[in-house]
This record gives C-alpha cells, sequence and structure tokens, in this order.
C-alpha cells in the first residue's frame, strides 16, 4: 500500500514537471520563432544585397615593369617562404629573404590584386605579361616598391631596383636587358568568357 502510494507522488510528480516544461519553456519559444518568421524586423523583401562594382580599367600606353630578374640565383631563405604568406608580411618580418634588399619577394601580392591576371611568378619572382594595361594596381601593392610603369615601347631597361652600395650575390644586378612583356599560356578571350559564364551562374 505504502509502496503504490510512492509510485504514484512518483508519477505526478513526473507528469507536473513535463506539463510544466511543456507550458513554460517548449510553447513559449516555438510561438515566439513563429512570431519572429510573420513579422521579422527586416524582412527579406527589405534586404537589398548590393554588389560591388567593377572597375573598368582602360588600356594606357604605359606597362608594368618588375624591377628584379626571374634569372636571379642567389640563396633564398625558404623558412620565411610559406605559401599563405604574403610579400608584406614576410618583408616586415626578415626583409626580401635574401641578401638584396631589393629583390621580389615573389609570394604574389602583385599576381592576386590584378585585375588583368597579367602577372605570373617565375624563380620567386614578379613577371607582367602581354596582358598588362598599365593600370597601376600592382605598383600600389608592392612594399618594396620596385614596380614601375614604363612606356610600352620600351626596348631596354636596367631591371634592377638596387641603387644603392649594399652588394648582393645576385648575378642580374643592375644588368640593362631587353624588355620583353612574356606571352601568357591561356588567352585573355577565354578569361573573359570564364568571368561572364560565373557571373551568369551566380545571377
Amino acid at each position: 500500500m505504502i509502496l503504490a502510494g510512492i509510485l504514484l507522488t512518483v508519477i505526478i510528480l513526473i507528469v507536473a514537471i513535463l506539463l510544466l516544461f511543456l507550458f513554460y519553456i517548449l510553447f513559449p519559444s516555438i510561438h515566439s520563432q513563429n512570431k519572429i518568421q510573420e513579422d521579422p524586423i527586416i524582412s527579406d523583401r527589405e534586404i537589398e544585397y548590393i554588389k560591388p562594382e567593377e572597375e573598368d580599367y582602360k588600356a594606357s600606353d604605359m606597362k608594368a615593369l618588375v624591377l628584379c630578374s626571374c634569372n636571379k640565383n642567389f640563396k633564398i631563405d625558404k623558412d620565411v617562404f610559406n605559401e599563405g604568406y604574403s610579400c608584406a608580411l614576410v618583408n616586415n618580418y626578415s626583409g626580401t629573404g635574401c641578401d638584396c634588399k631589393f629583390a621580389c619577394i615573389g609570394l604574389g601580392d602583385c599576381v592576386k590584386i590584378c585585375p588583368q591576371e597579367a602577372i605570373v611568378i617565375k624563380n620567386r619572382t614578379a613577371v607582367v605579361t602581354n596582358l598588362c594595361i598599365g593600370c597601376g594596381k600592382c605598383i600600389e601593392i608592392c612594399p618594396l616598391n620596385i614596380i614601375r610603369l614604363v612606356p610600352k615601347n620600351t626596348k631596354e631597361y636596367t631591371i634592377c631596383a638596387n641603387i644603392s652600395d649594399d652588394k648582393s650575390s645576385c648575378s642580374e644586378e643592375s644588368k640593362t636587358q631587353k624588355v620583353v612583356w612574356n606571352q601568357k599560356k591561356d588567352f585573355k578571350i577565354w578569361a573573359t568568357c570564364y568571368k561572364i559564364f560565373e557571373q551568369i551562374l551566380k545571377s
């Protein structure tokens, strides 16, 4: 008889706890969620997604030129060159990572910012291709300031920014070279078609 009374009391307590949970926790939370969905502070109709405008760069009679040769052959401290780093980060941490403080770091800050995709990396050195239209974005991003805009009909140029007395082991130091804007393997028309196709998929 006592056991039956205790069992009945436990059942009543469990039922009471379940009712409290349902009416004071579960139902109010469901009601508040429905209210938010029905009358949100900002409705979907009020949200306007503003896409950043793509700048229209016009071709000029100038082209970018990196004052460092991709034929350089001095020893590079590979410990500071992690593919996830940027040229600016390495420059702040250890300079250029070699014995020339003007050498291109070659981690591609200029490659990432170039709207024409006109720069490639060869032997830890930025090389400008024939896709360059002289917009100058790469000049702004280079932490060493070793990129210049020169007339696109330039035939020869001293491909070296080392104007100090600090000599390095670079075999290409201060050599005057013929200026050649390298051909890029993929054609610009295919890059344009890809961008158009990408915009169609996003819309």
